[in-house]
């Protein structure tokens, strides 16, 4: 996070659409990341392999994607702060 500020600086967007893009990319890479301790953890008490769960998931995790991205293009459009 600490080139994030530097990073919008340059870039022309406000600080807070930075960290709000910060936050989308790190929420939801730790629900499909294999290293996450949480999500192994649930999938093996519940006895879920991971290629079942990254099965079921990959389609949200790509409407997630895209929605971040449209709220982030609006986040910067209206000057989020």
């Amino acid at each position: 996070m600490p080139f994030m500020a530097p990073l919008s600086d340059v870039l022309g967007v406000t600080r807070q659409t930075a960290v709000l893009a910060f936050q989308y990319g790190d929420a939801f890479t730790n629900v499909i990341a294999p290293t996450s301790g949480e999500i192994m953890a649930a999938l093996a008490i519940c006895h879920v392999p991971y290629g079942k769960w990254f099965k079921f998931m990959w389609k949200l995790w790509l409407i997630w994607a895209v929605l971040a991205c449209v709220l982030l293009v609006a986040a910067s459009a209206i000057g989020y702060h």
